[in-house]
């Protein structure tokens, strides 16, 4: 009997913690307010306070010109209710804004534009759920820092 115990808990210890299933996305709507779900599952790092995340929404522009462009709207923030579980939705209508310089004759070109950008905290054990409209899709990227603070006196 001991025996077993043992056995029990040494799986259960070598098993890597998760809060969900990425089988199993029940608490995340597939749409919601008539936006689709993108879903990126993160991988573990060996210490995740030491890194961010950095959310946006773009899309392609074909026949670019020189002038600094962005697509307007806003992530915002939400949770799951009943469950907790937190989410960002992308408000934008996919308008394109931008600077209007002359570019004379320099060559277009094709492009990925960006939104709105947030920085949020890197957490492996829940998905990092998006909701965009068609139209765009989601961008992330990951920074870490390599140690602890610098200090000055």
């Amino acid at each position: 009997m001991k025996r077993c115990i043992l056995l029990l808990a040494a799986t259960l210890l070598a098993t890597p913690a998760s809060a969900y299933d990425s089988e199993n996305l029940t608490p995340y709507p597939q749409n919601m307010n008539g936006k689709r779900r993108i879903v990126i599952d993160l991988p573990q790092l060996e210490d995740e306070d030491r890194a961010r995340m950095e959310i946006s929404f773009s899309k392609m522009l074909e026949n670019s010109d020189c002038n600094t462009k962005w697509i307007t709207g806003t992530i915002k923030e939400g949770t799951i209710e009943g469950w907790g579980y937190p989410y960002w939705e992308v408000n934008s209508d996919g308008e394109i804004a931008g600077t209007l310089m002359g570019c004379g004759d320099r060559p277009t070109k094709t492009e990925r534009i960006f939104g709105a950008r947030e920085m949020i905290r890197y957490n492996s054990r829940l998905p990092l759920v998006i909701y965009v409209p068609d139209g765009l899709d989601a961008a992330f990227r990951t920074f870490t820092t390599p140690g602890g603070f610098q200090t000055r006196s």
